[in-house]
């Protein structure tokens, strides 16, 4: 089948004049150069457009980093964090002191939960006292000195009410007692203390 289309063709081409034949040849060659120009040359000439575009990238790195170093240079080396750095490491610190001056004083205080007891303690190993009334107070928020307004309080205040009868001598040296523990806050010892001696 495809031998006698070719020699069909053949036949065509043979019957044609020398002009004709000619600008048939012409046609061939131009459809022939034209594939090769699709086919070839404009996939060669994409890649080498793209390997430009990569290099004038790099090429434009390369110069922008180099303003860069430039620009580092010229500021001597200076680290432009370092002093936040160093406040917050100064801050850190703060806390860090802070913290362990905070264990130390809770070592030395009685718990809230357990303050109760120690006082009940207190007035059953005096003698001569004897409790009458025992009562815990609401706890009341205490702000720090250089707290910032609103914010939470740093410690609560936990306050008893506590009701004793005896002799003055008695009283008078359960409130020494009182007073010697560490728990107890120095504002409070005896702002609710009542001595009546009986006339």
């Amino acid at each position: 089948m495809n031998a006698e289309k070719w020699r069909e063709i053949g036949v065509r081409i043979g019957a044609m004049s020398l002009r004709e034949r000619l600008f048939v040849f012409a046609a061939a060659v131009v459809v022939a150069g034209a594939l090769v120009q699709t086919l070839l040359i404009d996939a060669a000439q994409r890649r080498v457009q793209n390997a430009d575009d990569r290099l004038q990238g790099a090429h434009a790195a390369l110069v922008q980093i180099g303003q860069q170093q430039t620009l580092l240079a010229s500021h001597g080396g200076r680290d432009p964090d370092r002093a936040m750095r160093e406040a917050l490491a100064a801050q850190e610190a703060r806390l860090s002191a802070l913290n362990a001056e905070l264990a130390s004083r809770e070592r030395v205080l009685i718990p809230p939960e357990r303050m109760a007891q120690v006082l009940k303690d207190v007035v059953r190993s005096q003698a001569g006292i004897r409790i009458v009334g025992f009562k815990t107070l609401s706890p009341r928020p205490v702000s720090l000195p250089e707290a910032a307004e609103g914010s939470p309080p740093g410690f609560y205040r936990h306050g008893f009410e506590i009701t004793v009868s005896g002799s003055y001598s008695d009283l008078v040296a359960y409130l020494e007692r009182l007073e010697a523990l560490p728990g107890v806050s120095a504002g409070s010892r005896r702002r609710s203390t009542r001595l009546p001696v009986p006339t």
